[in-house]
């Protein structure tokens, strides 16, 4: 950009007198060392026989972060790889790391971008999936009066999980998006209201009515009467979440992946809810009909 040597006035703007170089001559460093300058005898010789030039390579600007300095490396993955960013990270950090510290033992090594962002994302992740899950049980555990119960209607949480590892298999997706894990986020407040119809049918029912016959038989009796409700209620649901899932009124990468997750999670979900619940209650309240009557004897 040459050097400003004075600047003067013309009206209201100000007019900078820059002391360089002709264009042509900055493309090229050789070009630069034949330009003629006078030396201390007034005569014009060639750059390159007054001054000295070693070639290096170092950064164009110096760039700080937590007031030290450093240096960004851009790199990405091939078209086609079959690794993720994190894998190769992780590689880097096992393989690679340690003999550069070793060498350098002042440097510091560490990764950003998409590497940092997922990893951030992880952890954010995970603490949300565990204040879920114990937010969804104490509110269950006072709804119901129960700490039991709250369980049994969280078994649909896992067996949806399983209904999404199935489906994104069965599409040809092994890795799984952001959105993704939002969507299995979501999906277990969804999947559980299946589970709470028919908790909720057999607490009133099975309870209250007198103990005749099968235990077993009694309980089927029950859940049979909630088998319509629990089936509209989800055939509705995925009905209209399937069209956004599949792109059928238009395609977006991000909301298809949440959909799927809730698409598959919900039918997975609700099929095993109508025989899981049933099957698990039955088993508790075996447990408590053999605890009582060990008790009474």
């Amino acid at each position: 950009e040459g050097t400003v040597l004075y600047e003067y006035s013309n009206g209201d703007e100000d007019v900078h007198v820059r002391f360089t170089i002709e264009d042509a001559a900055k493309n090229d460093i050789e070009k630069v060392l034949d330009l003629p300058v006078e030396n201390r005898g007034n005569y014009l010789v060639p750059l390159r026989d007054v001054v000295h030039v070693k070639k290096v390579t170092s950064p164009t600007s110096v760039f700080r972060q937590d007031l030290k300095r450093a240096s960004l490396i851009d790199a990405d993955l091939k078209k086609g790889a079959k690794q993720s960013p994190i894998e190769v990270a992780e590689y880097f950090e096992q393989h690679v790391f340690p003999e550069i510290l070793t060498k350098y033992p002042s440097t510091t090594l560490s990764f950003a971008g998409e590497v940092q962002d997922t990893r951030e994302s992880r952890t954010d992740l995970r603490n949300a999936v565990i204040m879920a899950v114990f937010l969804i049980y104490v509110i269950l555990a006072v709804l119901f009066n129960s700490l039991v119960k709250p369980l049994i209607i969280m078994l649909a949480i896992p067996f949806g999980t399983v209904g999404i590892i199935l489906a994104f298999w069965l599409h040809g997706k092994l890795l799984f998006g952001f959105f993704a894990a939002v969507g299995a986020l979501g999906l277990s407040g969804v999947v559980i209201n299946d589970a709470i119809i028919m908790l909720v049918k057999l607490q009133t029912e099975y309870e209250n009515k007198p103990k005749q016959g099968s235990q077993n038989k009694l309980i089927a009796s029950v859940v049979q009467t909630r088998l319509r409700a629990i089936m509209l209620t989800t055939i509705t649901t995925v009905a209209g979440i399937v069209p956004t899932a599949y792109g059928f009124a238009g395609y977006d990468a991000m909301l298809a992946e949440m959909m799927l997750v809730l698409v598959w999670g919900m039918v997975f979900g609700t099929t095993l809810t109508l025989v899981l619940i049933p099957c698990v209650y039955a088993v508790v309240e075996d447990i408590k009909l053999k605890y009582l009557r060990k008790t009474n004897d």
